[in-house]
């Protein structure tokens, strides 16, 4: 499994539908187990696609949801949980038997089944994640095969909770159209694409809600959908300019590879250490998820780049050994470029966990003489 998702954590790190989208990047196979307060459920993935989802919530139960949906009443619930009982056989089997549904009735209300079960995630800010090993065999005949992008999708679309939505937004944001980035190919709505039209380069989040024709809670929660699944960003992608502001000039006063990492090095440390502090272990991850978003941007050297768990520093031994034969006064250039694209990746990174605050403080902390 790849480390670059922890295997655990809290929703309030990262939600559900983030969780997934990441999964489906890092070609992540296995159960995906959120336990909340009152129930624990678990979806399973297979090749890029949820096959199938399991709830311990009673009202979850196929019977139940068969009920609310009017396709049999209480009396023919029961009778078919007598005839479950005595054949020793599922309700689905039960309900044939009986004639109560057909079998294209009974594969398609299933599929509607579980896809409620992943969908009622999709809200949730509490709770707990763990990504366990993919079984061997679920034992289940009937499966989704729903692929991860359109459930991200479809699942967001069923989102009620307006704070929830407004939860995933900053004050002040800038959007960026990212259509490279996209984790897949999903059929967007017409309404949906008419939000997707109003985002350019560095698009006021402001701007998109006043010119869009739809209310302010629809139009946030397509953004949401769009940057879960990397079409839209709130940040400049790989090969944009930093904005003038961002960040100081690299260092030129360096003579060599080691002495430009560590000069960088000191400033990840710091960083990991800010961002250790407020949310624990997981900031690991999260810098380096941060830094593989960046990969295709950054010079070759860097491509197996790796940073310590102990302090957040780059491993000198994942660096050194590719530009140890370089000469610096003419490869110096791009792997100061690097460190900085770097450097800028984790500052972003503690920008969306820990707020613009955070950013601020780093920047004036980088800025200072002698860091």
């Amino acid at each position: 499994m790849n480390s670059h998702l922890p295997i655990s954590g809290s929703l309030g790190e990262l939600d559900v539908a983030a969780i997934l989208a990441r999964m489906h990047v890092q070609a992540l196979d296995g159960q995906l187990k959120i336990a909340a307060a009152r129930f624990t459920k678990t979806i399973w993935l297979q090749d890029g696609c949820i096959a199938f989802a399991q709830s311990s919530l009673p009202d979850d139960a196929l019977g139940h949801f068969l009920l609310g949906r009017g396709l049999i009443d209480a009396a023919q619930l029961e009778k078919s949980r007598r005839r479950m009982q005595k054949n020793h056989s599922r309700l689905g089997r039960a309900l044939l038997e009986m004639g109560l549904l057909t079998p294209e009735r009974l594969w398609s209300e299933v599929g509607a089944q579980l896809r409620a079960i992943v969908f009622s995630l999709f809200p949730l800010r509490t709770g707990r994640y763990d990504i366990g090993c993919p079984s061997e065999d679920a034992g289940e005949n009937i499966r989704l095969e729903l692929p991860v992008p359109e459930a991200i999708l479809e699942g967001v679309r069923r989102i009620l909770d307006s704070e929830f939505i407004e939860s995933r937004f900053a004050a002040g944001m800038d959007l960026f159209a990212s259509p490279d980035h996209a984790i897949g190919a999903v059929p967007l709505k017409p309404y949906e694409a008419h939000v997707l039209s109003l985002v350019s380069d560095a698009t006021p989040l402001d701007e998109v809600l006043a010119r869009s024709e739809l209310l302010r809670f629809d139009t946030l929660k397509v953004l949401y959908a769009l940057r879960t699944l990397g079409m839209v960003c709130d940040r400049p992608q790989p090969g944009r300019a930093h904005t003038p502001h961002s960040l100081p000039s690299p260092p030129s006063t360096f003579t060599s590879f080691d002495e430009a990492l560590q000069n960088y090095n000191s400033k990840y440390e710091y960083i990991y250490r800010v961002l250790s502090k407020e949310i624990g272990p997981v900031a690991h991850a999260i810098l380096t998820d941060a830094i593989t978003a960046i990969q295709d941007s950054i010079p070759p050297c860097f491509q197996g780049v790796e940073i310590r768990s102990q302090n957040g520093r780059v491993d000198d031994k994942s660096i050194m050994k590719s530009v140890w034969y370089e000469n610096f006064a003419e490869a110096g250039g791009d792997f100061l470029r690097g460190l900085e694209e770097i450097l800028y990746a984790e500052i972003y990174a503690v920008k969306r966990h820990l707020g613009k605050e955070h950013e601020t403080l780093l920047l004036q902390w980088i800025r200072k003489p002698g860091n």
